[in-house]
């Protein structure tokens, strides 16, 4: 199965090409209101580069949140602009979920990865993943909380019945190098925080996950595939906040 994997939910972002197992090509940028807005001609120059046409596509695999309010809704277009005109399944993928998937192994012998996303202020998305094997099992809902207090949760073993004498967490994404402070702070010698070169999801990474979703047949359509929200855009919470007098609102996606 071929799958083109789009991916601008964070800071970082891209697009890759999947056939199979096989990576066929992968283009990873920081991503800014303009270059995002442009990864339509990086999806040609991929599909020129790999010698295939559009029509050669199968599927379409696509972040849906959470993340930028403003990046995820560009993704998401794009995927349902593509399915549509290509009458093509599309594999939502969770940008937590790709996160957690760049690390599918805990060094043989099993831990915690917990991706943080940067919300808005001291707020980010987050779910805890068990990694043992190629797929991580998340063992938490997605949420959206205070930094501090998800670090704290770990301590009593709140997540997924963790085993503070055995397990170890690896804090990974943005939201990890936002916050790393406020981790090292709380954290005990059983936390870490992983490399920046797991901070964001790879296109490759949602393109394969995407890719699972459509064999699984759970794909979505370009009718009814719908961003992944937790919270409020910042111009939703900046109306609320304006209503109230200013006052403490939650992160928004």
């Amino acid at each position: 199965m071929r799958v083109m994997g789009i991916d601008t939910s964070t800071f970082t972002g891209g697009v890759a090409l999947v056939s199979g197992d096989e990576i066929v090509a992968e283009y990873s940028a920081t991503i800014t209101r303009s270059n995002s807005e442009s990864l339509a001609c990086v999806c040609e120059r991929l599909l020129a580069g790999a010698g295939w046409a559009a029509p050669d596509l199968d599927g379409i695999a696509v972040t849906v949140g959470p993340g930028s309010f403003t990046g995820v809704r560009i993704g998401v277009t794009m995927a349902k602009v593509l399915g549509y005109a290509l009458e093509l399944p599309i594999g939502p993928v969770v940008t937590l979920d790709a996160i957690a998937a760049n690390l599918p192994f805990s060094g043989g012998t099993g831990g915690l990865v917990c991706p943080l996303i940067s919300a808005r202020r001291n707020l980010v998305y987050t779910a805890t993943y068990r990694v043992s094997g190629p797929h991580p099992e998340r063992v938490s809902d997605y949420a959206v909380r205070c930094v501090r207090d998800v670090v704290r949760s770990f301590r009593s073993g709140e997540p997924g019945g963790l085993d503070r004498n055995r397990e170890r967490v690896l804090f990974v994404g943005d939201g990890a190098r936002v916050h790393k402070q406020v981790i090292l702070e709380e954290a005990d010698a059983m936390v870490a925080i992983g490399p920046d070169w797991c901070i964001g999801p790879r296109p490759a990474v949602v393109a394969a996950l995407g890719r699972l979703v459509i064999e699984s047949g759970k794909a979505s359509t370009a009718y009814d595939l719908e961003p992944f929200y937790l919270g409020r855009s910042s111009a939703e919470m900046a109306r609320g906040e304006a209503r109230s007098g200013g006052g403490h609102a939650q992160g928004g996606l």
